[in-house]
């Protein structure tokens, strides 16, 4: 399988692992599943989509000198319940003998991925496998300085369970891939009418409080105010593909906004098949009329219609399974009388663009903001 990739934040694919299966509505059109299944029985996919283990492949950023930011298991999850911990432990041992390269490891499984990572024998497990591929290799820092832990996250009720279990894993880097984003996410704490937020996260800031006791040169004991582990880093992006699910603009800019408000980078991947689709595309002053040729009219029409909106997203929502679903609904009114209509509050025009068309600008600007490298926030006994 070629290393190369087009995904905008990342450098390389790693796949010592393919194949899944789906855990929540962001998998339903999964594109690892459908390029898997297209080259089944290949050397690249041998069992289709089933977890499959590739040894042979778990070596391969050992030969890597120049340094890159690799996007591990781009079709698989490295956590899944069906990959040893074992072969987890090698992967984290190669990982840690390149450190000349960045890894970006994400899952939809984050209860695993902290129960291994905070675990002593799971360490002990990684050096063993270091000590293999490279006798003599010393020690090591954990969690891994070069490695960054992320989970995906498609609206509020998977935000609610997978995001505290990332930030109770050790990681030096933390960060969300909210792509495809299916609903509306708040990274700060709902918003209660009249009540403003009763109840914060902290996701994006990091949760106040005390940190360990401490002895000054006079033998007094105190603590010093600290803040506990936090998001370093979102990427937001819309879904592609034939049976993409369209993503209202608002729910982008209101994380856009409240990463910046938290000062925490934010990376815009893309909008998908659809896109905004601006309606105020004038054809006429509406207090004078045309003034033009019928044949101009229509020709302006036509300008206007090809760059105008033929559908709007809704904020109204349908409840199945505990799952949330937003309405999409097709446009009554040609694009250039639309801005005589307008619409109401909480709908956005848009259209079906294809990704290539949609791009990656939002509100005009693009958001390539990449994290840091951050010291640990929290020290884990191990």
């Amino acid at each position: 399988m070629a290393d190369h990739t087009t995904i905008e934040w990342t450098d390389r694919t790693w796949n010592p692992v393919t194949g899944c299966t789906k855990v929540s509505p962001g998998c339903d059109n999964c594109y690892a599943e459908t390029i898997a299944h297209r080259f089944s029985g290949s050397k690249a996919f041998p069992n289709g989509f089933d977890v499959t283990q590739h040894e042979a492949r778990t070596s391969r950023p050992l030969r890597w000198k120049k340094p890159a930011r690799v996007f591990v298991n781009s079709m698989s999850d490295l956590f899944h319940a069906d990959v040893p911990a074992e072969f987890i432990a090698r992967v984290f041992a190669v990982m840690a003998l390149t450190p000349q390269h960045t890894y970006q490891v994400l899952t939809k499984r984050p209860g695993r991925m902290r129960s291994l990572l905070s675990n002593r024998d799971f360490r002990a497990l990684v050096d063993d496998h270091r000590e293999q591929l490279h006798p003599g290799c010393g020690d090591f820092a954990w969690p891994l300085p070069n490695v960054w832990l992320g989970v995906s996250v498609e609206n509020q009720r998977w935000a609610d369970i997978r995001i505290p279990a990332l930030l109770e894993t050790p990681a030096v880097v933390r960060f969300l891939s909210c792509e495809p984003l299916l609903g509306p996410l708040d990274l700060f704490g709902p918003i209660v009418p009249g009540r403003g937020r009763p109840k914060l996260t902290y996701w994006l800031d990091g949760r106040p409080g005390w940190g360990p006791d401490q002895t000054d040169d006079r033998g007094r004991v105190f603590q010093e105010m600290t803040v506990g582990p936090r998001l370093d880093w979102v990427i937001v992006g819309g879904e592609s593909g034939p049976k993409a699910r369209a993503m209202h603009p608002e729910w982008a800019r209101t994380i856009r906004d409240q990463c910046q408000q938290a000062g925490v980078p934010f990376f815009f991947k893309q909008w998908g098949e659809w896109g905004p689709a601006p309606f105020i595309v004038r054809v006429c002053d509406p207090n004078v009329g045309w003034q033009g040729t019928d044949e101009e009219l229509a020709a302006a029409k036509r300008d206007s219609e090809a760059r105008g909106a033929t559908h709007v997203h809704t904020g109204h929502s349908r409840e199945e399974n505990g799952e949330r679903s937003y309405w999409l609904h097709e446009i009554g009114h040609k694009p250039w009388s639309l801005e005589r209509v307008g619409l109401p509050e909480g709908m956005a025009a848009i259209r079906r663009w294809g990704k290539k068309r949609a791009g990656r600008e939002l509100d005009g600007q693009l958001h390539d903001a990449f994290p840091a490298a951050v010291e640990p926030t929290t020290e884990v006994a191990l």
